[in-house]
């Protein structure tokens, strides 16, 4: 094969990695504008549909606002359920976090702070929903919006507690759990080279790099022919 065409094959199959890295699903649904009222639902939230579109687990982020206008608040509270069948709950079953904290009965804890929480809700889980799929029960929050898209997979284990250590939680600041955040960055080995971008699921950079190397070292070997 002559330089030139090799070349351009390279160039070729770089173009289709970058645009598979931005090609990802992606979607946002509005939810609640309003706090729709204490232990409820607005029956608003992520269709069936929808999360059947996705093709697998789903990361859903939602962006939450606190509700206490009196200061009288104990908790704050986010529950995604099954609307349709009997609100079950599909917290402890079906969704993982790196980061959220629920209480042992499903309800999600929200810092008072809080601004979004972000699970992965289990691809397996999605043909037990009735129709209107995966909706938010709330207490003292306002689930202002849901993004969901195609995770790259399940995320940790949910961080359960009891009702106590919910409440307790639930005024904790998220600037709090940053001091932590760092001694566990810095104690944790050294990062793979391979590098995925964050909700596409697709390698970019290791393999762009190495389809450099290649068309480098093609041009060598073509140099040698001549």
């Amino acid at each position: 094969m002559k330089l030139k065409k090799i070349v351009a094959a390279i160039a070729a199959a770089a173009i289709a990695v970058s645009t598979m890295a931005v090609s990802a699903f992606a979607a946002t649904v509005e939810i609640d504008s309003e706090f729709p009222g204490a232990w409820t639902s607005s029956g608003k939230g992520i269709t069936k549909a929808e999360l059947e579109a996705v093709g697998g687990d789903v990361k859903i982020v939602l962006t939450v606002e606190t509700y206490n206008p009196y200061g009288l608040a104990d908790q704050f509270l986010v529950n995604p359920i099954d609307y349709d069948n009997g609100w079950v709950s599909q917290t402890i079953e079906h969704c993982t976090s790196d980061t959220i904290t629920a209480k042992t009965d499903g309800w999600i804890c929200v810092r008072e702070d809080d601004t979004t929480l972000e699970f992965v809700f289990a691809q397996d889980a999605i043909a037990a929903l009735g129709d209107s799929g995966l909706c938010f029960s709330v207490q003292n929050v306002i689930v202002k919006s849901a993004e969901y898209s195609l995770a790259d997979g399940p995320q940790g284990a949910l961080n359960l507690v009891d009702d106590a250590g919910g409440k307790a939680y639930c005024f904790t600041s998220a600037a709090d759990s940053a001091p932590a955040a760092d001694d566990t960055a810095e104690a944790a080995p050294a990062a793979d080279a391979t590098t995925t971008s964050a909700g596409t699921g697709n390698t970019t950079a290791a393999v762009l790099v190495s389809l450099m190397t290649v068309a480098g070292a093609a041009a060598l070997a073509s140099g040698k022919r001549k």
